[in-house]
This record gives structure tokens, sequence and C-alpha cells, in this order.
């Protein structure tokens, strides 16, 4: 039962509030079209931690898809003169 708490504790104080007011911060800081295109980052970002915390595999074309998930944040991070963060 503790580790459920401390779970859910983790769930709501970190990721849940701490993103919104990460997100916030962001937003105050750079124009909210290099904000939003940061959020094409979440999933590969989630499936590199899980490469190495559960040693998950991570197929070719998901690899192709960071690829151009990542290009296409460069992009918009270019064209808003990098303000996005």
């Amino acid at each position: 039962k503790p580790q459920f708490l401390l779970a859910t504790a983790w769930i709501v104080l970190a990721l849940s509030i701490g993103s919104i007011f990460m997100l916030f911060e962001l937003l105050k800081s750079g124009s909210p079209a290099g904000v939003s295109g940061l959020y094409y980052l979440v999933p590969p970002s989630a499936a590199i931690q899980a490469y190495f915390l559960f040693h998950e595999t991570i197929p070719p074309v998901g690899l192709v898809g960071m690829g151009l998930a990542a290009l296409g944040v460069m992009l918009v991070m270019r064209a808003t003169g990098g303000q996005g963060h």
C-alpha cells in the first residue's frame, strides 16, 4: 500500500501539477507555437525512458518517427525564433 500511495502522489504532484506549472513558465517565456511544438517530443521521450528503464525495444519505424518528430520541432523552433523553451 505505501508503494501505491507514493506512486499516486508522484502522478498527482510531479506529473500533473508540475507539468502545468512548467507549461505556464514556458508560455511566459516563449511563443505558444514553439511551446505547442514541444508536445510532439512527449511520445519519443516516453519511448526513450522505457528503453532505458524497462528494457523495451524501439523498432526501426519508431526511430524514424522520433527523428521526424524532432525534425518537426526543430522547424517550429526555427520558425518561432527558438522562443519555445
